[in-house]
């Protein structure tokens, strides 16, 4: 981000430049030092940390930050940050461990960042700190029953060419306490929850839940996209009653909610790289958006841990895969590495709001250079090119010939693997191994720079576009090598965790 200046006014809070956002939609605002906003806040693991001293450094800005304030902030802050290290940045702020009911501490409050992009200072939703209902109106959206009593609708003007890959839609089970006997014992019964995630491109996502209903239990429904308008119509079970409006809870900028999956098929990629295949519950849509990322909960004993993947679709449309490097001195990855066929893997909805459909499917010339790990958002976009035609150049780079990914120890079939055999001959799709560390017959030797791009991609073509992913040593390498040949910086866009 840009240094801002800032206003000498009184309380500090009040920006000269525009106020920017990031990809998730948070405002990006400058501060100046200021002291005493906040006590208290806990962020997970049990303990209680005095972040006054880092107000000013919140990128978000103090009103965000205000959301955690004598809260349980932890799941807004695996919201945002779930792979930052806050033992590590925050160590010198811990007060010491949370003694209490944890499930007694109230949830974060609704988020604060105003609409208005151009606006100065501190938004003027600041009173949603003090608003516990985050669906008194439907943000501009309509909610109505279907004619024939059967679904429900949801239309929102702002919405534009919405597609499956724009919505999650889930019915899952949930136990509701009916009644609790003299005894103390409670009786249960087992209802679904109907729930559409709206994740339009360049705008916040939108979440429509509703209160859970027996009539929903095992029952199918089918999905219907309109531009801007979504139908969910569920067969033989009349629904008026129970998917009104009034029972609808509306949320903008909604959380990050988890989706449990189950493992269907893993293989080993290579020495240290797995592929695990997820599948979804029956009754769940999920589409993951070319180049956006999920989180992943990780259980690790006691704890449970957050990292950041980008899946890569699977031809089954109920499936996913993720291709995970192993990391033996890792926090994570150990624990992934031991989980087996028929496990439970819980994946949060997609992150991001950018669309690189345009991108991917209209420039002359595409480039993707990956470094290690950082291939997995370059196998979908390297799919949709093929599909959609035109050059592409897809420079995988790593160490030795084990780190290669396009093989699979296993000899499974792996989709990258399988681009790399059918088109090594297509002058148009170009996929070249570069190692650093061997020199190997058959791939590339060396480390990126502009002369060896140069050296395989042809400079004569007018609209190129370029993706990056890897380490942050390399990412500066490679946006170094494509500012030498000439690629402005408006047409690279960078895959960071």
């Amino acid at each position: 981000m840009n240094n801002l200046s800032v206003n000498g006014t009184q309380n500090g809070l009040f920006a000269k430049p525009t106020i920017g956002r990031s990809e998730y939609g948070r405002v990006k605002v400058a501060l100046a030092p200021g002291k005493g906003f906040m006590d208290w806040l806990r962020l997970t693991t049990n303990k209680v940390y005095d972040v006054t001293k880092y107000l000013e450094f919140h990128p978000g800005g103090i009103p965000e930050l205000l959301r955690g304030a004598g809260r349980d902030a932890t799941p807004l802050f695996n919201q945002y940050h779930a792979w930052v290290n806050y033992e590590s940045m925050l160590k010198a702020c811990v007060v010491g461990p949370f003694i209490g009911d944890l499930s007694k501490l109230p949830p974060p409050l609704p988020p604060t960042t105003s609409d208005d992009v151009n606006k100065l200072g501190v938004p003027s939703s600041m009173s949603s700190l003090f608003s516990t209902d985050p669906s008194e109106n439907g943000f501009g959206s309509r909610v109505e029953p279907l004619e024939e009593g059967n679904g429900v609708s949801f239309e929102h003007d702002e919405w534009k060419g919405l597609t499956e890959q724009n919505l999650v839609v889930s019915v899952t089970s949930a136990f509701i306490r009916t009644s609790i006997s003299t005894k103390g014992e409670e009786k249960t019964e087992e209802h679904a929850r109907l729930r559409l995630l709206v994740h339009h491109f360049w705008k916040p996502a939108m979440e429509f839940e509703f209160e859970p209903t027996p009539k929903l239990l095992n029952q199918k429904f089918h999905l219907k996209i309109q531009k801007n308008r979504v139908e969910i119509r569920f067969d033989d079970v009349e629904t008026t009653d129970v998917l009104s409006r009034e029972k609808c809870k509306i949320q903008r900028r909604p959380g990050v909610s988890y989706h449990s999956t189950r493992i269907v098929d893993l293989f080993r990629l290579n020495h240290d790289t797995r592929v695990f295949s997820l599948q979804f519950p029956e009754h769940t849509v999920y589409r993951i958006p070319l180049g956006h990322h999920v989180s992943v909960k990780i259980r690790k004993g006691n704890a449970v841990l957050y990292r950041p993947y980008t899946p890569i679709a699977n031809p089954s449309p109920q499936r996913l895969d993720l291709m995970i490097k192993i990391y033996s001195d890792g926090i994570c990855t150990p624990s992934l590495e031991k989980l087996k066929i028929g496990d439970e893997l819980e994946i949060s909805d997609p992150i991001g709001e950018k669309d690189f459909s345009g991108w991917v499917e209209n420039s002359s010339q595409l480039i993707l250079l990956a470094a290690g790990s950082g291939i997995t958002p370059m196998i979908d976009i390297l799919e949709r090119r093929i599909e959609k035609g035109g050059e592409v150049y897809l420079m995988m780079f790593n160490k030795t010939e084990k780190d290669i990914q396009t093989t699979s120890e296993a000899s499974e079939s792996w989709k990258l693997g399988e681009f790399f055999k059918k088109y090594a001959t297509d002058e148009r799709i170009v996929m070249r191994n570069v190692l650093s560390g061997e020199e190997l017959e058959g791939n590339l030797h060396g480390r990126i720079s502009a002369d060896l791009l140069k050296s395989i991609i042809p400079m004569t073509s007018e609209s190129r576009r370029a993706f990056i992913c890897g380490p942050d040593g390399f990412i500066v390498a490679a946006k170094s090598a494509l500012d030498e040949m000439d690629l402005s910086t408006d047409h690279v866009h960078i895959f960071q965790g």
